[in-house]
């Protein structure tokens, strides 16, 4: 390996870096290199390079200050391509995650080219129907040209690099000068990566949103993976470019997608890229203390500075129980699955636009952390759940999302055929129904927030709509269940993709649940008719939490504090825009802890 090289020392007092040299040479020239060590105080000029690791066992040898050194082949690769023939040519290296698997270093050429010819493609300013990518085929689904499908399989291959998705290259994305993208054998620029961002949000979120909506897996799927990933560093760039403040609770809620080796590391990767700390003071980072009290202390950072917990919102289903508190959501502290971070995205937006406390926040005086990592909170108690009924899977088990449907509505005394061809009566059983199932949000077609509105009789007619075509094959027959057939879930998906990409959004992993004074709402799969529907004071929406035995003395010995976990956030018809505060119940309002 490397036992023979020693690294020059750096003086963290003199602000110094390291940086490599790389000698002039020919493609299948030996690499030479050598390094020093230089302050920033000077300002050196120097290219930085980011990559991913790769494998760490496979590894190449080149000269490094007279000695030979190992590097990993991914590195070896990003040398050789970014050497001159002619000139010396000055870097900082950076390797993003030294567990991730190799990237495609061997690309042909012209699979790299496909990829340059699909960006310029995607970044042109026209509608999703006049782009030469796209056709409308059987079923009125669109569907990849025959010219373009190895375009978008090389795509697919640039969007699933893991360099996309490590939290470090976010920095060295949005603070350099200059930012240029080198692909195997072809380059482009960052103005082209933001002309497919702006043109996907613009064209995809609008006028084409619709028509984006019925393209198959082979287009949809790295289209968005894409924006998940390159859309809020082309945002965060752009807000940066124009002085505009920049507070860690956006920064991760932007980022959740991405992945980090030290999972502390979510947050302290974005350290740096902050500007606006409010009254309170910065973060910074800690690697002697445990993921625990570090995750603790950066979300608290985030909450505090205004009182409002919608920060807490998010599911708690993908962690190690020892991990963290339960009023920590899994996207703050854990890798969590990109197709997982899209849907809720979607939801907090769709949350946004509640005031389940009615823009009560917390008392900042009260709200605090114990050293063990209970938050003491404000929170007025609403409700018991009484039953829940099956968990919707739409996106593992589309085919049985109209029975899930049945079954709820037999929970709460509807049968499959009570749906009244007019809108019903508001407040009626079946008029909670519908819009609970769509959170009483519609997505809009805008770029721009807000970017929900509140339900209308037109949107019961559209959902009735998809449910007779649910129905369609069974005619008039009541059946024990509901299958859908993969005909039918083509033909759903051409007719009303719109609303079939809400429901996924609203019901993925979601149970619909009764409480005690017979309210409906939707809760996380964990729920169940042990847990009591809570209102956090600064939270849009409301959390389902769990009593636990006994009661916390964390506050002071003097008070006995009711003592719960974490289940998740949720929605309650008929509270979400404040209802429950109304008369004196603000006189409930009770400080609980939170384990």
């Amino acid at each position: 390996m490397n036992d023979s090289y020693r690294y020059l020392p750096l003086n963290s007092k003199q602000r110094q870096i390291r940086l490599v040299t790389l000698e002039p040479g020919n493609w299948s020239d030996p690499i030479c290199c050598t390094s020093e060590a230089r302050s920033l105080d000077g300002n050196p000029t120097y290219d930085a390079l980011s990559y991913v690791w790769g494998d760490a066992n496979n590894r190449r040898p080149i000269q490094l200050d007279d000695s030979r050194f190992e590097v990993t082949e991914n590195l070896w690769t990003a040398l050789r391509r970014l050497r001159d023939p002619n000139i010396r040519r000055v870097l900082w290296i950076d390797a993003q995650g030294e567990d991730m698997e190799v990237s495609e270093t061997g690309l042909k050429s012209a699979s790299a080219s496909r990829v340059c010819e699909m960006l310029e493609i995607l970044g042109a300013d026209k509608h999703f129907y006049e782009l030469p990518c796209f056709v409308t085929g059987d079923g009125d689904r669109a569907e990849i040209t025959e010219e373009y499908s190895e375009h978008f399989k090389a795509f697919r291959k640039l969007v699933d690099l893991p360099w996309w998705r490590r939290i470090w290259v976010i920095q060295e994305m949005v603070l350099p000068k200059n930012v240029k993208f080198l692909y195997s054998s072809e380059e482009f620029s960052y103005r082209t990566l933001r002309s497919v961002v702006q043109g996907l949000q613009v064209h995809g979120t609008t006028c084409c949103k619709q028509y984006r909506y019925t393209l198959r897996a082979e287009a949809f799927d790295p289209i968005l993976s894409f924006q998940e990933h390159a859309e809020p560093m082309v945002s965060t760039r752009e807000t940066w470019n124009h002085q505009t403040p920049v507070t860690l609770f956006r920064l991760r809620r932007l980022f959740s997608a991405f992945q980090a080796t030290e999972k502390r590391d979510l947050f302290y990767a974005l350290l740096g890229l902050v500007t606006s700390w409010g009254a309170s003071t910065p973060l910074y980072p800690d690697y002697g203390i445990h993921l625990r009290e570090s995750a603790t202390q950066a979300v608290f950072k985030c909450i505090s500075k205004h009182g409002g917990l919608d920060f807490l919102q998010g599911e708690s289903f993908f962690r190690r129980q020892e991990d963290t508190p339960t009023w920590i959501p899994d996207a703050h502290f854990t890798s969590v699955p990109s197709q997982w971070v899209i849907v809720e995205q979607r939801r907090l937006r769709i949350y946004s636009g509640f005031s389940a406390s009615a823009s009560i926040s917390q008392d900042t005086s009260q709200l605090s952390v114990t050293a063990n990592g209970t938050l003491i909170c404000q929170s007025l108690m609403v409700d018991k759940i009484d039953k829940v009924g099956p968990v919707s899977e739409p996106l593992e088990h589309f085919e049985e999302a109209p029975d899930v449907f049945r079954q709820w509505m037999d929970m709460i005394g509807l049968g499959i055929r009570d749906w009244p061809e007019k809108p019903p009566p508001e407040g009626s059983i079946n008029d909670v129904f519908w819009k609970t199932i769509l959170n009483d949000s519609v997505e809009l077609d805008t770029s721009e927030s807000p970017f929900y509105r509140r339900t209308k009789d037109e949107d019961y007619v559209a959902l009735r709509g998809l449910w007779e075509m649910f129905l369609g094959p069974l005619g008039q027959i009541l059946t024990a269940t509901l299958p859908l057939s993969v005909e039918s879930y083509d033909e759903v998906m051409s007719k009303a993709p719109g609303t079939v990409y809400h429901l996924l959004v609203c019901l993925w992993q979601r149970r619909m649940f009764i409480t005690e004074r017979g309210w409906i709402g939707l809760a996380p799969q964990q729920a169940s008719p042990v847990d009591e529907i809570h209102i956090l004071l600064g939270a849009p929406s409301p959390f389902i939490l769990r009593p636990l035995d006994g009661t916390s003395k964390e506050k002071d010995q003097a008070e006995m504090l009711p003592f719960y976990t974490v289940v998740g956030n949720g929605y309650l018809h008929n509270i979400m825009s404040g209802e429950a505060f109304k008369g004196d119940q603000k006189e409930n309002i009770r400080d609980i802890a939170l384990h």
